[in-house]
C-alpha cells in the first residue's frame, strides 16, 4: 500500500495565502459593485435628512389633532381616526385575504402536484414504450372529447338554470339518480373478482354518476349566480352605516356569484383534465397489455406504429404552442413537418428496442415536474403581478393570481421534498399485502404528510402576507400601493401608520401560526 504523502509547511503557507488573497479580490470587487462610500454616513446634511425622517416615521398619522380651543368651545369627540388610518385598516384586511386565498388555492393546487415531483414515488414507475406512447397519443384525444363534452352540458344547464323551478326539479332528478345508482346494482368497490360482464356493468354505472354529478354541478353553478345577483342586491338595500365605515352584508352574495362564476368557468376544465387523465390511463394500461401478449415483429410493429403517433402529438403540439406565442409566418414549418421527420426518426430508433423493455416514465414525470417548479419559483411574483395587471386590470384580484402562482411552485417543492423524507416501513409494510400503488400513497403516504404540509402551508400564509405587500407597489391589491404612493410623495407620517400596520399583522400570523404548528407537530 503507497503511503500517503503529507504536504510540507511551505506548501500550507502557500495555499493559506493565496486563498487570503482571493478572499481579499472578492470583497475588494464586491465593494466596489456595490458602491459602498462612508463618505456619506459622514455628511450632516444626509444625518439631518435622516433625523427628520425618522422624527416622522416614528409620529404616525394615526389620528386626527384637537384643532378646537377648548376655552372657547368644547370638544365633543375625544379623537377621530384620520382618512390614512381608515384606509390602512380596510387594505390591510384587503391584504390579509389576498394572502388567505392564494395560500387556499396554491395548496389545494400544490398537493397533487407535490406527488409527481417526489423522486421515491416516482422513479419506481417504469413501462413499455408503446405504453407510453399510446398514453401520450390518447391525451389530447380524451382532453378535446372532455372539453366538448362539458361546453355542451354547460350551454344546457344555462338554459335550465335561467329558470329557478327548472333548475331545481334537475337537481332533483339528479341527485335521485345518483343515489339509485349507488342503492342498486354492483357495488363500485369490491374485494372479490369480477366477471367481464359485471366489470363492464359497474363502470357504465361510475361513468353514469359521474355525468349526473357533473351535469349537476353545471346547474348549480348558474342557479348560484342568479342567487346571488339577486342576495347582493337585497343585502346592498339593507346596508347600515358605521362611523367611518359602513356595516354591508352584501359580500355575501358577491361571494355566491363569485364561487358560482368560478365554478362555471373551471368545469369544462376540470373534465377536459379528467377525461385526460383516463384516456391516459386507459392508453398506458392496455398498451401495456398488448404489448405483453405479442411476440416478436408483432410487437415492434405496434410499438413503432405507436411511437410514430406519441412523437408525433408531442412534436405538433409543442410546435403549435411556439406558432400561438410567435405567429410564424410559416406554421406548417414549425408544426407539420417536424412532427413528420422526429416522428419518423423516432419510429425508426423504436425497432432497435426490445418491444417488453421497461422505460423509466416516472424518472421523467420527475423531472419535468420539478424543471416547472423551478422555473415558476425563479420568476418574482412581482414580475408575475405585473402580467396578470395587463391580463385582468388593477386591483387584489391580479395580486391573488401572481401568489397562487408563486405558492404553487413553492409549496410543490417543499411537498415533494418531505414526501421523499417519509419512512420507508409503513410503504414495505403495505406493499408487501398486495396493496396497489394508490392504496400505498393513501394508507403509507398521506398520514405521514398531513401534519407537515398543515405547518408549510400557514408558514406559506405568512409568507404571503409581506408579499402582498411588495405586489401593490405595481397595482397587484393590497396595503403595498398605498404605502409606495405614500413613500413617494414624502409623507412619511402616513407611510408610517401602513408599516406599523404591517408589522402587526405579520406578528400575529406569525404567532398564531407558530402555535398552531406547535399543536400540530
Amino acid at each position: 500500500m503507497k503511503a500517503e504523502t503529507t504536504p510540507s509547511p511551505t506548501r500550507k503557507a502557500t495555499q493559506t495565502f493565496l486563498a487570503f488573497v482571493i478572499i481579499f479580490l472578492v470583497y475588494a470587487v464586491a465593494v466596489r459593485v456595490t458602491e459602498i462610500d462612508l463618505e456619506k454616513l459622514r455628511s450632516e446634511n444626509r444625518q439631518t435628512q435622516l433625523i427628520g425622517v425618522l422624527r416622522l416615521l416614528a409620529d404616525p398619522d394615526l389620528t386626527n389633532p384637537d384643532l378646537i380651543d377648548p376655552l372657547f368651545e368644547p370638544q365633543t369627540e375625544a379623537f377621530s381616526l384620520t382618512e390614512t388610518t381608515v384606509n390602512t385598516i380596510n387594505l390591510i384586511v384587503e391584504t390579509i385575504f389576498m394572502a388567505l386565498l392564494a395560500t387556499t388555492i396554491g395548496t389545494l393546487l400544490a398537493i397533487p402536484a407535490s406527488f409527481l415531483a417526489a423522486r421515491n414515488l416516482m422513479l419506481e414507475v417504469t413501462a413499455p414504450l408503446a405504453s407510453f406512447m399510446l398514453a401520450l397519443t390518447l391525451l389530447p384525444v380524451g382532453g378535446g372529447l372532455g372539453l366538448l363534452g362539458a361546453r355542451l352540458m354547460s350551454n344546457l344547464a344555462a338554459n335550465f338554470g335561467q329558470q329557478a323551478g327548472l333548475g331545481i326539479v334537475i337537481l332533483v332528478v339528479a341527485g335521485a339518480g345518483i343515489w339509485l345508482l349507488l342503492r342498486f346494482g354492483p357495488p363500485i368497490v369490491s374485494e372479490q373478482k369480477r366477471s367481464s360482464g359485471t366489470a363492464a356493468l359497474v363502470i357504465g354505472k361510475l361513468v353514469l354518476i359521474v355525468l349526473l354529478g357533473l351535469f349537476g354541478l353545471f346547474v348549480l353553478a348558474h342557479l348560484a349566480e342568479e342567487a346571488g345577483t339577486w342576495l347582493t342586491q337585497v343585502l346592498d338595500a339593507a346596508a347600515v352605516p358605521l362611523g367611518p365605515f359602513s356595516l354591508n352584508f352584501r359580500f355575501l352574495g358577491n361571494f355566491v356569484v363569485v364561487v358560482s362564476d368560478l365554478l362555471t368557468l373551471m368545469l369544462p376544465a376540470f373534465v377536459a383534465l379528467l377525461t385526460a387523465l383516463v384516456a391516459v390511463t386507459l392508453g398506458s394500461r392496455y398498451g401495456q397489455e398488448a404489448i405483453l401478449r405479442m411476440e416478436g415483429t408483432a410487437a415492434k410493429g405496434l410499438t413503432a406504429v405507436l411511437t410514430f403517433l406519441g412523437t408525433f402529438v408531442v412534436v405538433y403540439g409543442i410546435g403549435a404552442g411556439l406558432n400561438w406565442l410567435y405567429q410564424f409566418d410559416n406554421p406548417a414549418n414549425w408544426t407539420l413537418w417536424p412532427a413528420l421527420v422526429l416522428a419518423g426518426l423516432a419510429t425508426a430508433g423504436s425497432l432497435f428496442v426490445t418491444p417488453k423493455r421497461p422505460f423509466a416514465i416516472g424518472a421523467a414525470i420527475y423531472t419535468i415536474a420539478r424543471g416547472i417548479f423551478n422555473i415558476l419559483r425563479s420568476i418574482e411574483p412581482l414580475i408575475m403581478a405585473i402580467v396578470f395587471v395587463v391580463w385582468v386590470g388593477l386591483g387584489p384580484f391580479a395580486g391573488v393570481m401572481a401568489l397562487t402562482l408563486h405558492t404553487i411552485a413553492a409549496l410543490g417543492k417543499l411537498f415533494s421534498e418531505q414526501i421523499e423524507g417519509i419512512s420507508e416501513g409503513p410503504i414495505e409494510a403495505i406493499l408487501s399485502t398486495g396493496a396497489s400503488r394508490l392504496q400505498m400513497v393513501v394508507f403509507g403516504v398521506i398520514p405521514q404528510i398531513i401534519p407537515p404540509y398543515i405547518a408549510y402551508t400557514l408558514y406559506r400564509w405568512d409568507i404571503n402576507v409581506r408579499m402582498s405587500t411588495i405586489i401593490g407597489f405595481v397595482g397587484g391589491g393590497g396595503i403595498g400601493f398605498l404605502l409606495s404612493q405614500s413613500i413617494r410623495l414624502l409623507r412619511y407620517r402616513e407611510a408610517s401608520v401602513m408599516m406599523l400596520a404591517i408589522a402587526i399583522v405579520v406578528s400575529a400570523l406569525d404567532y398564531v401560526s407558530a402555535r398552531v404548528r406547535t399543536r400540530i407537530i
